[in-house]
C-alpha cells in the first residue's frame, strides 16, 4: 500500500477515535459546567488538571522508543527485533509504572488535603494502567494499523461518559471525576493490552539484536522524558496553577478551561491526519529516508488546508456556541473563546516537524524549542493574568505555541531541505480570512439567536470559502487520488456524492 492510502486509511481509523473522543469530551464538559456553574467548577478543572498531568505520565521515554524503533525494524521487514523491542520495553514499563504510582500513592495518602484525598488516590491508581497502556499503543502506531488501538478507546470513552454522567446525577464531586479516569484507563487498557499482546506474540521470535540498539534507545527516552516534561507547561493548560495563584475570581480558570476544551475540539482534524501521517514517517525512515522531506512537506500542506479555514471560522461564530452550549451564565467568556481558536491554530502544525525531528534522532531540537516555548509562556502569562485573567493566561499559551512550532519548522527546513508550499498557503489564509469575515457580519446581526447565528454564518462561510478555493486553484489535480481514497472511508450512501463535491473544487490546469 502507498504512503497515501496508507495515511488515509490511518487518518479515517484514528479519525473515528478522536471523534468519539470529542464527542464524550463535550458532552461531559457541558453537563458538568452546566449544572455546577463557573465558580464551582473552577474547583473540578483544578483536579481534572491533575488528571490531565498524570495521564501524561503515560507517554515518557519508554513508549516514545517503542514507537519509534519497532517502527524502524518493521519498516526494514524485521518484526523479529520489532517483537524484542516491544517485550523489553513493557517489561520496563511495567516496573516504572509500579514504582511511580506506589510512590506517588504513598505521598498522596501521607499528604494531601483532606477534601481532594480520595480523587487524588484514584487519580494516581490511573496511572498504572495508563503508564502500561502506552506500551500496545506505540506498538499498533509503529505497525502502522491504528484501527487495533480502536476498540480500547471506544470502550474507554463509552466508560468514562457513564461515571460522569453518574457524577453529575449522583453529585459525587471530585471523588467521580477521580474514579471516572481510573474506571476510564483500566477499562481502555484491558481491551486494548491483550489482543495486542496476542498479536506481537505470532511475530517471529528469531531477531538480530544491532549493535548498539540498547545505547540508541536510551538515548532516545531520556530526551523523550524531558520533551514531555516542558511539554506539558507548553501544551498542557499550565496556565490554570498561575490563574488560581494570581487570579482572585476562580471562574477565570473554569472560562480558560472552557475556552482550551472548545479550541481542543477543533484541532480533532489535524491531529487524525498529523497523528497519521507521522506514523507513517517514522516508519518510512525505516524504508527510505530520503523520501521524509517530501511527505513533511505535503502534510504540512494538508494541514493548512484544514485547519487554516476551520480556526478562522470557528472564531466568528465562538459566541453563539458558547451561548448555545452552556447558556448566559457563562457569556463573560467570549473574548477567551473568541481569541483561543486563533491562538492555538499554531498546535495544528507541531506534528510532523516534532516528528521529522525525532525520527531523525534529533529531539534536542525539540527540547531546546520546548523549552523556550515554555519560559515564553509563564512570561506572557504572568505578566498578563492578573489584569486579564482567563484572556491573559490564552495569550500566554499561543504566544508559546507559536514559539515552539515556528523553531522546530525552522529547524527542519534547515536541517532537512524541506520545501513548504507558501503560495498554496497564502491562498488558503486569504481565502479564510474573507469566510471568516462574512460569518462574524452574519452573527453579530443575530445576538439573540445563537443556533441561527451559527447556521447562517456557517453556511455563508462555507460558500465563500467553496468559492474562493474554486476560484483560486487552491486544490490541485494531484489531490484527486488523496480524496478518493478519504471519501470511500465514508459511509456508502455519501461517500461517492461527497467524493463528486470535492473533486468539483478541483479545477482542470
Amino acid at each position: 500500500m502507498t504512503n497515501t492510502k496508507t495515511i488515509a486509511k490511518n487518518s479515517g481509523w484514528y479519525g473515528i477515535d478522536q471523534i468519539v473522543a470529542a464527542v464524550v469530551a463535550i458532552i461531559t464538559s457541558i453537563a458538568i459546567n452546566r449544572y455546577l456553574g463557573p465558580t464551582k467548577n473552577g474547583y473540578i478543572v483544578w483536579i481534572s488538571y491533575i488528571a490531565g498531568v498524570v495521564s501524561s505520565l503515560g507517554g515518557v521515554g519508554i513508549s516514545a522508543a517503542t514507537r519509534k524503533y519497532m517502527a524502524e525494524f518493521i519498516g526494514m521487514g524485521d518484526r523479529g527485533t520489532a517483537r524484542y523491542i516491544f517485550l523489553q520495553t513493557l517489561f520496563l514499563q511495567t516496573g516504572l509504572a509500579t514504582l511511580t504510582t506506589g510512590g506517588l500513592l504513598f505521598w498522596v495518602l501521607g499528604h494531601a488535603d483532606l477534601d481532594y484525598k480520595l480523587a487524588a488516590a484514584l487519580l494516581v491508581l490511573s496511572m498504572w494502567p495508563s503508564m502500561i497502556n502506552a506500551i500496545p499503543a506505540m506498538a499498533n502506531n509503529a505497525s502502522e494499523d491504528l484501527s487495533t488501538n480502536l476498540p480500547g478507546s471506544l470502550a474507554g470513552g463509552l466508560t468514562y461518559l457513564i461515571f460522569i454522567m453518574a457524577t453529575v446525577v449522583f453529585h459525587w464531586g471530585v471523588v467521580g471525576v477521580g474514579a471516572s479516569q481510573l474506571a476510564q484507563r483500566t477499562v481502555d487498557f484491558l481491551v486494548r493490552f491483550f489482543p495486542t499482546l496476542k498479536r506481537v506474540l505470532a511475530w517471529e521470535i528469531t531477531h538480530v539484536h544491532p549493535h548498539g540498539l540498547r545505547n540508541r534507545m536510551m538515548a532516545f527516552a531520556w530526551p523523550s522524558i524531558i520533551t514531555i516534561a516542558v511539554t506539558m507547561i507548553v501544551w498542557g493548560r499550565s496556565e490554570v496553577l498561575l490563574l488560581k495563584s494570581l487570579c482572585a475570581d476562580i471562574r477565570q480558570v473554569a472560562f480558560y478551561s472552557l475556552a482550551f476544551t472548545m479550541a481542543d475540539m477543533l484541532l480533532m482534524a489535524a491531529t487524525v491526519f498529523g497523528g497519521a501521517a507521522g506514523v507513517t514517517i517514522f516508519v518510512q525512515y525505516g524504508r527510505d529516508k530520503s523520501r521524509l522531506p517530501s511527505i513533511t512537506a505535503s502534510t504540512f500542506r494538508y494541514l493548512a488546508l484544514i485547519s487554516i479555514p476551520l480556526h478562522f471560522i470557528a472564531a466568528s461564530l465562538a459566541v453563539p456556541a458558547l451561548l448555545l452550549l452552556y447558556g448566559r451564565q457563562f457569556q463573560d467568556a467570549a473574548m477567551v473563546v473568541m481569541l483561543a481558536p486563533l491562538l492555538c491554530i499554531f498546535k495544528a502544525f507541531i506534528t510532523p516537524a516534532q516528528t521529522l525531528l525525532q525520527c531523525c534522532e534529533r529531539q534536542s531540537f525539540v527540547i531546546a524549542a520546548t523549552v523556550l516555548a515554555g519560559v515564553v509562556d509563564w512570561g506572557v502569562a504572568w505578566w498578563l493574568i492578573s489584569a486579564h485573567g482567563a484572556v491573559g493566561a490564552c495569550i500566554g499559551n499561543g504566544a508559546a505555541q507559536a514559539a515552539d512550532v515556528l523553531i522546530m519548522w525552522a529547524v527542519a527546513i534547515h536541517l532537512f531541505n524541506v520545501k513548504l508550499p507558501w503560495l498554496q498557503v497564502a491562498k488558503i489564509v486569504f481565502s479564510s480570512a474573507l469566510a471568516s469575515l462574512t460569518a462574524h457580519f452574519i452573527a453579530v446581526q443575530l445576538p439573540l439567536q445563537p443556533i441561527l447565528a451559527i447556521l447562517c454564518g456557517g453556511c455563508a462561510s462555507l460558500i465563500i470559502l467553496l468559492g474562493l478555493f474554486y476560484w483560486m486553484r487552491v486544490l490541485e489535480p494531484e489531490d484527486h487520488d488523496r480524496l478518493h481514497v478519504l471519501a470511500a472511508m465514508l459511509p456508502r450512501p455519501i461517500a461517492h456524492p461527497a467524493e463528486k463535491f470535492l473533486l468539483l473544487l478541483i479545477r482542470p490546469q
